[in-house]
């Protein structure tokens, strides 16, 4: 009987210590960040509303889909500190994701010093072609960049949320931020 009872006990505090561990600010960041990595449905939602929003054609939509979803594949990241203070907390994380803030200013220098070479066919400059030219660029971007990131937490009825994300965090998680 006490043998049942030890292994009833650990089973017990095996379930109460998991769902405390998934329960944790920490967790609750790395289940965030895992979304990004595995392009969870909530984030390709997230994104194809996004680029629904800019207004463009299927091909540049699908272009800048494959870029993004490539930069959360591989998005790295290594959670620094962790402070909890009440119902609040926050949880410091150091990403590393592809460069696409330096990329962007490569493109566009280079859009703006080549324009002929975006020119149509009736000799006039097409946005067209140089979003594809962009879209292609993006793509080849194997630079990566470092940023730390501050998520903020609050706990509702002892479940720890990630507040929501804000612009600054977004173009880190997008590459894009201007440090």
């Amino acid at each position: 009987m006490k043998k049942r009872y030890w292994i009833f006990s650990l089973l017990l505090l095996f379930i109460v210590s998991g769902c405390m561990m998934g329960n944790s600010p920490t967790s609750k960041v790395e289940e965030l960040l895992k979304r990004y990595n595995n392009n969870s449905d909530v984030v390709k939602t997230e994104l194809g509303d996004y680029l629904s929003s800019l207004n463009l054609d299927e091909d540049n939509q699908a272009g800048y889909e494959g870029v993004y979803l490539r930069q959360y594949s591989d998005l790295t990241y290594e959670i620094k500190d962790e402070k909890i203070d009440g119902n609040t907390a926050e949880v410091s994380v150091q990403i590393k994701v592809y460069d696409y803030y330096n990329a962007e200013i490569d493109i566009n220098n280079y859009v703006s010093t080549h324009q002929s070479e975006f020119f149509d066919d009736d000799n006039v400059y097409s946005s067209e072609k140089a979003l594809k030219y962009r879209i292609d660029e993006l793509k080849k971007v194997n630079d990566k960049v470092e940023y730390t990131l501050n998520f903020t937490l609050t706990k509702v009825n002892n479940v720890w949320t990630v507040d929501t994300l804000t612009n600054e965090q977004l173009e880190k998680i997008h590459g894009t931020y201007a440090s």
